[in-house]
């Protein structure tokens, strides 16, 4: 049998397999957490690890855990030649209330497997497991350095990832599976900041509610002048944030407060900072508020910013500190993370793109994307895979999708994952064999 035929084969008989041991990572409520359980990320998040451990050791891979952050997996004790990570997580998000399924019963109904992670990413590494796997089932050699990592802290600032390469080192190239096959070659630059100011009288609470990994939180309570509302998002208000600076009401003690930050909400590509910029790889700057909180005297508004790949973050930080000194209002930088860029002619980028066309008869391109993976923590890496970027889904509006109600993931689309990640981890061995 020649490859596709041997992949072909290992799917066949390994599709229940692999549809299960998904819905058994997807039982464990992986949500990062802190508890007394002395594991950095929760216990939950360690025993997702312990999990894929032993699924792992019964493939016949080899693990090393890094301190309940990472479980590295490698197909042999020795390897050697340049070194793949391909990357994963097994945290997720918290739940919802509005689900129509269990958020962690891990179940089949129909074509999908249903259930809170099961797209971000416990889908994808289940299928980076048995990818690896098939290598060595088919004693197949790979003649350089491949290995899995899962992480437990992706969804919470990816310290899981950056302890593995500080210990680890950084490997000849990453990849990060985490979203839509063909290649991820970029993601935006990321700050957030916050402004506090003096509140108005008549202001009792401002509250903002909801996922903390969602850009915008889906509930804002307010009491002012003693009467209580409460905002959720919808189709007509996107943002309850930006809707509660449509009252009439001052929010703000001073007036040029008030001012200054009606315009700012009023500003999505960052003008009156002076960080409106676009760049035909990435598209323009946004900036969404995306919480909002009373403490003390002071209404306190958090800010999320995605910035084009040719706009420096650090440009941003010191635009950011220009505007809290021309305003006199308090702003506070809160996160940094710096994007990345792999230019769509980049050789390995390239390499997984055509691969992806060939296999599936397409003529997709690589792209960049707003989104946070493992792979801006590379420094030589890019996304690839492992969702289908045309797939539409048969559940209501806002469910199915990673982040939300009743994530789903198509079983085909799960197998294809195997699939071109075997063809990924092949033809990745072989270029780099032959230099």
């Amino acid at each position: 049998m020649n490859l596709k035929e041997q992949i072909e084969e290992y799917l066949q008989k390994n599709k229940f397999e692999i549809v299960s041991r998904t819905c058994d990572l997807v039982k464990i409520p992986s949500i990062n957490t802190q508890d007394d359980s002395g594991k950095p990320y929760g216990s939950e998040c360690a025993r997702a690890l312990d999990f894929c451990d032993r699924l792992c050791k019964q493939k016949g891979l080899v693990t090393k855990n890094y301190d309940y952050r990472c479980l590295e997996v490698m197909c042999g004790d020795h390897q050697s030649g340049k070194r793949l990570v391909i990357a994963t997580h097994a945290d997720v998000v918290p739940t919802e209330d509005d689900n129509l399924y269990a958020p962690f019963a891990g179940e089949v109904y129909g074509d999908y497997i249903i259930g809170r992670g099961v797209v971000d990413d416990k889908g994808p590494l289940i299928a980076s497991l048995y990818a690896l796997a098939f290598f060595r089932e088919y004693h197949i050699p790979l003649k350089n350095d491949i290995r899995l990592v899962f992480g437990s802290n992706e969804e919470c600032g990816m310290d899981d990832l950056a302890y593995y390469l500080e210990k680890a080192g950084q490997p000849d190239w990453g990849l990060s599976v985490d979203d839509d096959f063909p290649t991820v070659n970029g993601e935006k630059g990321l700050v957030h900041f916050s402004i506090c100011a003096p509140k108005a009288d008549c202001i009792e609470q401002i509250k903002s509610y909801g996922s903390k990994q969602r850009l915008v939180h889906d509930y804002c309570e307010s009491v002012i002048s003693g009467e209580k509302t409460i905002i959720g998002k919808t189709e007509k208000i996107p943002n309850p944030i930006l809707h509660l600076f449509t009252r009439e009401e001052r929010l703000l003690k001073n007036e040029q407060d008030e001012k200054h930050i009606r315009e700012l909400l009023a500003d999505p590509e960052g003008f009156c900072i002076g960080i409106n910029h676009s760049d035909e790889m990435s598209g323009k700057t946004s900036v969404k508020v995306f919480s909002a909180e009373t403490k003390g005297g002071n209404l306190i508004l958090s800010f999320d910013i995605r910035t084009p790949v040719t706009l420096n973050t650090d440009e941003v930080v010191k635009k950011l500190m220009d505007y809290g000194t021309k305003t006199g209002m308090q702003v506070t930088v809160e996160k940094v993370s710096k994007g990345y860029y792999k230019g769509p002619d980049d050789k390995m980028v390239s390499m997984l793109t055509e691969l992806y066309n060939n296999e599936f008869r397409t003529n997709e391109k690589p792209y960049v994307m707003g989104a946070c993976t493992y792979a801006r923590l590379f420094e030589n890496g890019c996304g690839f895979g492992g969702g289908n970027p045309h797939e539409v889904k048969p559940f209501p509006k806002g469910h199915g999708a990673a982040h939300g109600a009743d994530e789903a993931h198509n079983i085909s689309v799960l197998l294809d994952a195997v699939k071109m990640l075997i063809l990924g981890i092949q033809a990745i061995d072989n270029q780099w064999s032959e230099q």
